[in-house]
């Protein structure tokens, strides 16, 4: 009998609206800056991009000022498209007292990914197969297997689904907008600070109708438009029981398209992997 899925609600939803791992093109609309823009303040357009993936041209529709209105289509169409352009990356989700790393790279048959909590290994994924870490040891994902294999298969599975490009899309879209706040010191993951663009959702809003779950805050910071430095996000969820829970994760992204180390996914895979640049 196969076991059924035990992660949390809430700890899904965080993970879904952090994981921003790439979406399908769309073609943008246009954002237009509120009234009474912040005078003197920088927009995309005469910032100067960081070294890197070239800025997607969905971009173009984003405009960072104060006050500034995005169209949440707009806004994932450029976030996904830069993840795309980017091609790898790292990103670290810092949430109460623990801290998931994620390294991946995509290729144009789907993701490879190694992900860690904690400093401990957690899961490994290829475009065809995937690992979880049991007790220490790597268990292959077999939804027909053993149990152990089946909650792998169970571990793999949502590891995906909170990574594919059509769950980030559908989730950024689902907001109801989104608007530009005051550039902002802020601080990074290694505890140093650096002034960025906070790109507030502008009411609270469910990412996923099937899931009990609401996001009640949600900040994506940027120096430019595209490339995400960090993300702050607050939800509320139902579980089981019937009680309400809340929880906030920051999301620490870093490595744009320079390429990660994979070496333990190609220990798994036996061969190297048909990374980009190889």
């Amino acid at each position: 009998m196969r076991p059924s899925r035990t992660a949390p609600v809430l700890a899904l939803l965080l993970l879904l609206t952090a994981c921003a791992s790439g979406a399908p093109g769309a073609s943008p609309s246009t954002s237009t800056p509120a009234a009474g823009g912040a005078p003197g303040a920088s927009s995309a357009a005469s910032a100067e991009p960081p070294a890197g993936p070239v800025v997607p041209a969905s971009c173009a529709a984003i405009t960072l000022e104060t006050g500034a209105q995005i169209a949440s289509a707009d806004l994932a169409a450029c976030l996904t498209d830069f993840v795309r352009a980017a091609g790898s990356g790292r990103f670290e989700i810092h949430q109460a007292d623990h801290v998931a790393d994620q390294r991946w790279a995509l290729v144009d048959g789907g993701l490879y990914a190694i992900g860690t909590r904690d400093g401990a290994p957690t899961v490994a994924v290829t475009p065809d197969t995937g690992w979880l870490s049991t007790d220490g040891a790597w268990v292959q994902a077999d939804p027909g297997g053993s149990t152990e294999q089946m909650l792998a298969a169970d571990g793999v599975d949502m590891y995906r689904a909170t990574s594919s490009p059509e769950m980030t899309y559908a989730m950024i879209t689902a907001a109801p907008g989104f608007t530009v706040g005051e550039r902002t010191e802020v601080e990074l993951a290694d505890g140093t600070t650096t002034t960025l663009w906070p790109i507030r959702a502008d009411a609270p809003f469910q990412p996923v109708a099937a899931i009990p779950a609401t996001t009640t805050e949600l900040v994506v910071w940027t120096d430019v438009a595209g490339p995400t430095v960090r993300m702050d996000v607050t939800g509320d969820a139902v579980g089981g029981d019937g009680q309400t829970y809340s929880g906030t994760a920051t999301t620490f992204f870093s490595q744009w398209g320079q390429g990660v180390d994979l070496a333990e996914v190609e220990e798994l895979v036996g061969a190297p992997l048909p990374l980009p640049g190889r």
